[in-house]
């Protein structure tokens, strides 16, 4: 039988010279050999050839062991039959995988690159699909030196208390009295209803008809005080169970008159049956300038390439952060009061202005889902000074390291 063995077109193209503007970071351009070729329909072709198909999956992680966002990953089969499927690609989700469905099994070669590390290449072997569980093709990039400093935020400081949660975190540490939940304390319960959480509380009581759920603090004969997000719940009683937990960032429940305090109290005497504090999560920082659409790693990558969009080492005076602004990403609550260490890694495009483009933030890697939320958050309210080129500002794809010391 005939065999037609794969070449990338795009690698023909830049034959042995290259082009020294997309080696950038070694990771913008695909290993010779490898292509982002359009992957043809997986299956025989028409004269009745029968191979057998192999579903890969692939795991990406930086030399810490963390997972790896946004690698663009290519299987090619070696020797591919005409007719048969070319080759897959795809994209890693946050926790650094990709499956690519519909390769023929045997030898295929690997490509794997990022922004930000050392492309890598190498031939892997494809075992048929059997129906039993295969182990994933481990993937481990290295990481091109970062031109910022890591922004390192230290958990034993208290304050300045900023964001959505400001009040949430600053009661906590300074123990009034109440009892407290964070994200991670909801999550964990995994609470059918938010009403579920008051039960699990000393000196709450839930009653409940089927349709709403009635709440009393110590005894007490009238309702709670409620607040949403720092701003008192004045229509009349409030059912809390309008809320799904996975919706709320912190909760605080005060069961007597002498734990509230002064500023939860309310007009009135309205704490005197006690107070609930309900926090909803935000969502991520909306986009500048009216832009709704995500850009995604690959895309990041298709721009670099185009050269509208430059990286670090082919500007003459990188972006970097304006020490006029301060930086001040939060801790997240839960990590914080467990004195949790991690680091996470964003980026973004900074544009001539010295503004970040928030349709661009995307996380590259973290050691935890919330530390991760907070670098993206950060990254929103960062400010530099734009990148510079041949005398002229220019938009820049900039990576910010940070790191949370727990200690």
């Amino acid at each position: 039988m005939p065999t037609a063995s794969f070449r990338s077109p795009r690698a023909a193209r830049l034959g042995g010279a290259g082009r020294a503007a997309l080696t950038v970071a070694a990771t913008v351009v695909c290993a010779a050999g490898v292509a982002r070729a359009q992957s043809a329909p997986a299956g025989p072709a028409s004269t009745g050839a029968s191979v057998a198909a192999a579903v890969a999956e692939v795991v990406v992680r930086d030399s810490s062991g963390r997972a790896v966002a946004g690698a663009q990953v290519t299987l090619a089969p070696v020797r591919a039959e005409p007719g048969l499927v070319i080759a897959r690609s795809g994209v890693t989700d946050d926790d650094g995988r990709v499956r690519l469905p519909g390769l023929p099994a045997g030898r295929a070669t690997l490509g794997v690159r990022r922004i930000g590390f050392r492309a890598q290449t190498r031939e892997v072997t494809l075992a048929a699909a059997t129906g039993a569980t295969l182990a994933p093709i481990a993937v481990v990039l290295g990481a091109v030196p970062q031109q910022l400093a890591s922004v390192v935020v230290r958990a034993t400081r208290r304050g300045p208390y900023t964001g959505h949660l400001a009040d949430f975190n600053r009661r906590r540490d300074l123990g009034f009295g109440g009892h407290f939940y964070g994200a991670a304390d909801i999550d964990r319960r995994n609470l059918l209803r938010t009403s579920d959480l008051l039960r699990m509380t000393p000196g709450a009581q839930v009653r409940s008809n089927g349709l709403s759920s009635t709440i009393r603090m110590r005894n007490s004969s009238c309702d709670p005080y409620v607040w949403i997000d720092g701003a008192p719940a004045n229509a009349g009683y409030l059912d809390i169970d309008m809320f799904a937990p996975n919706t709320l960032a912190g909760v605080e429940v005060y069961t007597g008159p002498a734990t509230v305090p002064v500023e939860l109290r309310g007009p009135r005497g309205l704490g005197a049956c006690g107070v609930i504090a309900l926090w909803t999560r935000m969502p991520d920082p909306a986009p500048r300038r009216g832009k709704r659409t995500p850009v995604t790693a690959e895309m990041l990558a298709r721009l670099v390439e185009s050269a509208t969009v430059y990286t670090a080492e082919q500007v003459d005076e990188p972006a970097r952060l304006d020490t006029a602004e301060t930086l001040t990403p939060r801790y997240p609550d839960d990590l914080r009061r467990t004195r949790t260490a991690g680091d996470a890694l964003v980026e973004f495009v900074v544009d001539t202005t010295g503004a970040v483009e928030r349709e661009t933030i995307g996380l590259v890697a973290a050691t935890h889902p919330e530390f991760g939320r907070a670098a993206r958050e950060a990254a929103a309210e960062a400010k530099f000074l734009p990148a510079r080129r041949e005398g002229r500002t220019v938009r820049q794809l900039t990576q910010l390291p940070l790191r949370w010391e727990g200690k």
